[in-house]
């Protein structure tokens, strides 16, 4: 009853607040809801089966129009990288017309447009620093509490979690290449508070997230926490930009972490993540790891015969003619292609992993401009924000290397994130200091 109570209060406030403070929080609000997900909750039979975040989603709309009009609502395609979000999204629905399961692909497509239309009304409403913040920690306030979930009902497929994760990743690894970059975000958060009770809530979080982390046991998530953390951690120490005592606060992270990292590791995780370097070549008859390497190549060859791609899950359809025999499959050869990378390449073709591509680019071209604007206006605080939106990039993307996850969420809340950076404080500033001069002239 407890969590019905949090669920629906969680909703009353964040719209209040929309309202009366400022219409991002309804964003925060609809990120609350997607890791809350009720279907995937206990609890959840306890609350009637709505569109919750639908009706969140048309608030925002809503919002958007009350304070900027039907301009407003085009603001995003300001951003490079969400314009070739667009097209991604475009060249998604026209392999409808080649795509092998055609209705469930129509429903995929779908669902990719509604994960575009809000991180397009997601960017819209966010306006200035503060409001960036709250959908920062928006973010981590809802990794946390699917990370607390995890924590209570514990392992529930062996030594893995399953089945708790929101609508679009409710698998073990989607789960944790969902939480990934929030870890990142709270480390940030911790590092760059300036009141105690600020950290300890980032502490918290992070605590909590990256427990989770170890119970659901993602081989790809724990790579890319070690690849994000260390960029992220690498910047903080060496970083000309640094502030004072930066340093000796990223060793006692490092070490802090490696305490806690000893302390949580039970003896199943520890047993799956040293089979990452056993699983180097493929075994016929047995799957590993590096079976991933067959469908890899295999969704390449695919390509060169279906340059357009075939449609959602293509790979799974057309794999037995690409996969060589012999070599075990987990007991069936219809298997996803375990990359995102060769998922757009075999759903979408060429174009597509080329927008995919392109769109990450524009994302690490946005940051680097960022950073530079800030460094010349000696904002150091700001900048390490920007490292660390950049790092929780790259951290999905390691993860999404080894998964399937073109059209998840998280992705392209990283991708937004980075942008919304740009826009406060390249865009934003640059209309302000033009502003100024038009004033003085006049």
């Amino acid at each position: 009853m407890l969590s019905v109570v949090l669920f629906f209060g969680m909703i009353v406030i964040g719209l209040w607040l929309a309202f009366a403070k400022h219409p991002a929080f309804a964003f925060v609000t609809y990120q609350l809801i997607y890791f809350m997900n009720p279907a995937s909750k206990w609890w959840g039979n306890l609350i009637p089966e709505i569109g919750y975040s639908f009706a969140v989603v048309v608030i925002m709309i809503l919002l958007v129009l009350r304070r900027d009009g039907p301009a407003g609502l085009f603001k995003a395609f300001e951003a490079p990288a969400l314009r070739w979000a667009y097209l991604l999204m475009l060249l998604y629905g026209l392999a409808w017309f080649y795509a092998i399961d055609v209705d469930n692909h129509y429903d995929a497509w779908y669902n990719f447009l509604k994960l575009v239309v809000i991180v397009s009304l997601a960017y819209c409403l966010v306006d200035g620093e503060r409001a960036l913040g709250w959908v920062i920690n928006g973010y981590i306030a809802g990794a946390w509490y699917m990370s607390f979930y995890i924590f209570q009902m514990g392992r529930n497929s062996g030594a893995r979690v399953e089945r708790m994760g929101p609508v679009d990743s409710p698998d073990a690894n989607g789960m944790a290449a969902a939480l990934v970059p929030s870890l990142i975000l709270a480390l940030n958060g911790y590092m760059s508070a300036a009141k105690t009770w600020q950290k300890l809530l980032y502490a918290f979080a992070g605590v909590f997230i990256a427990n989770a982390l170890v119970l659901i046991n993602s081989r790809a998530a724990f790579l890319a926490v070690v690849v994000s953390v260390g960029y992220f951690l690498w910047v903080r120490f060496f970083s000309k930009f640094r502030a004072k005592g930066a340093r000796k606060q990223v060793v006692f992270v490092v070490v802090a972490g490696l305490a806690g990292g000893v302390y949580l590791a039970d003896d199943g995780f520890i047993e799956r993540m040293l089979t990452i370097k056993e699983e180097s070549s493929v075994v016929e008859e047995k799957e590993t790891g590096a079976t991933r390497i067959v469908f890899w190549t295999a969704a390449w060859d695919m390509a060169k015969d279906h340059p357009f791609g075939s449609g959602y899950r293509g790979f799974n359809f057309r794999a037995p003619q690409y996969i060589p025999e012999g070599v075990d499959t987990g007991g069936k050869v219809t298997r996803s292609v375990h990359s995102t990378w060769f998922e757009a390449l075999s759903e979408v073709g060429y174009p597509g992993l080329l927008a995919l591509c392109m769109m990450l680019y524009a994302s690490f071209k946005a940051s680097l401009a960022t950073r530079r604007q800030l460094v010349a206006c000696g904002d150091y605080e700001a900048y390490y924000q920007v490292v660390a939106a950049l790092a929780a990039l790259g951290a999905f993307m390691v993860a999404m290397t080894f998964i399937n996850r073109l059209r998840a969420e998280i992705l392209y809340w990283c991708v937004m994130f980075v942008f919304l950076y740009f826009k406060v404080y390249c865009m934003r500033r640059e209309k302000e200091q033009a502003g100024v001069v038009r004033g003085l002239n006049d």
